[in-house]
């Protein structure tokens, strides 16, 4: 299961009251994007949450595909912001806090840190076979990326 598939949408159950609809609780689920994302729905949240939801859709979903939202654009622009926040020295918790200060989402600490710790597995991994295919720039670039996850 992907990290983007436990990112959840925080105070769900006030959303849902201010757009008078249910929704699913997950942020990258199609109905919740469809929901959040058409004009009429935008309109009925308070200005903080209107904010936002701006400012997810302007961070995660702008993309020029032709499948947009569901190209998967937004899930690789998110994994990416979590790993940027992860260099940044930012641990799960703190993650968990930015994230929801960011965009009004959560998610729980142990799955953010199961993510991480399978993203610096999947960079050893890399990393070995830039050794083994003798790519010493790759592998010293992987290298470098595994050091910016452990070390934050």
């Amino acid at each position: 299961m992907a990290i983007t598939d436990k990112i959840y949408v925080k105070n769900h159950r006030q959303l849902a009251s201010q757009l008078e609809t249910s929704f699913p609780k997950s942020a990258f689920a199609g109905a919740t994007l469809d929901l959040l994302f058409t004009g009429d729905s935008l309109a009925n949240l308070d200005s903080t949450t209107q904010d936002r939801v701006l400012d997810f859709a302007e961070d995660f979903l702008d993309c020029d595909c032709e499948s947009h939202p569901y190209c998967g654009c937004a899930e690789r622009k998110f994994i990416q912001y979590l790993l940027e926040l992860r260099a940044q020295g930012f641990g799960p918790d703190a993650i968990v806090d930015v994230m929801g200060d960011d965009y009004m989402l959560y998610a729980y600490s142990g799955d953010i840190l199961s993510f991480l710790d399978q993203s610096v597995r999947t960079l050893e991994a890399a990393e070995a076979l830039a050794e083994i295919e003798a790519s010493r720039d790759r592998r010293d670039e992987l290298h470098d990326a595994k050091r910016e996850l452990t070390n934050g």
